[in-house]
């Protein structure tokens, strides 16, 4: 896929990140945007483009963003909330922007909004994705490492930061409601 990548900054990270050094980031900084035209090969018969396609462009747009913040490998560990809000056609430009909007010890939050526009008709822009994505940074030898403080700066990130909590409290109770037999689920081949 050809895809344009820039940071808010202009920079790409080199180093690699000694978080007793520096311990926090900001969601600013970790503030990435993917542009990328959608071709006939993306779309389905109807003109429309894959829901798989727009996963995966979020996918390389979430660890492009956890990657620079933590400065390191990171994966995918669960996607929650993909929100298919408006169809992107066949010839529309998308816009991915995504930042980090909560951090663990080892694991990010990414939240990730989409907006498709018509290049014939610029300001045509339309949101038609939104997501969150949980990212894991991975050291050399393929084991968590520590990745750094997110500082939260404005009423936005606070409110991207107080979903992606709330995010993680309902995963954490699905789980234990599975856990505790809520639902058999050995009828389930």
């Amino acid at each position: 896929m050809n895809s344009i990548m820039t940071t808010n900054d202009n920079t790409t990270a080199t180093s690699k990140l000694d978080p007793q050094d520096h311990p926090s980031k900001s969601v600013a900084e970790s503030m990435i945007e993917m542009s990328q035209l959608m071709r006939p090969q993306h779309g389905n018969f109807a003109g429309n483009v894959h829901g798989g396609t727009i996963l995966s462009l979020m996918d390389e747009v979430a660890y492009t963003c956890a990657s620079r913040f933590a400065e390191s490998y990171c994966v995918t560990v669960s996607v929650d909330s993909v929100e298919f809000l408006s169809p992107v056609r066949v010839g529309d430009v998308v816009r991915l922007k995504a930042s980090v909007i909560m951090t663990g010890n080892t694991s990010m939050g990414v939240g990730i909004s989409m907006i498709a526009e018509d290049p014939r008709h610029p300001g045509s822009g339309r949101r038609t994705n939104r997501c969150f994505f949980s990212m894991v940074a991975i050291d050399d030898d393929g084991r968590p490492t520590r990745v750094p403080k997110l500082r939260l700066e404005t009423a936005e990130d606070h409110t991207w930061n107080c979903e992606a909590q709330l995010r993680v409290k309902l995963r954490k109770r699905y789980k234990d409601d599975l856990a505790a037999g809520a639902c058999d689920l050995g009828s389930i081949d």
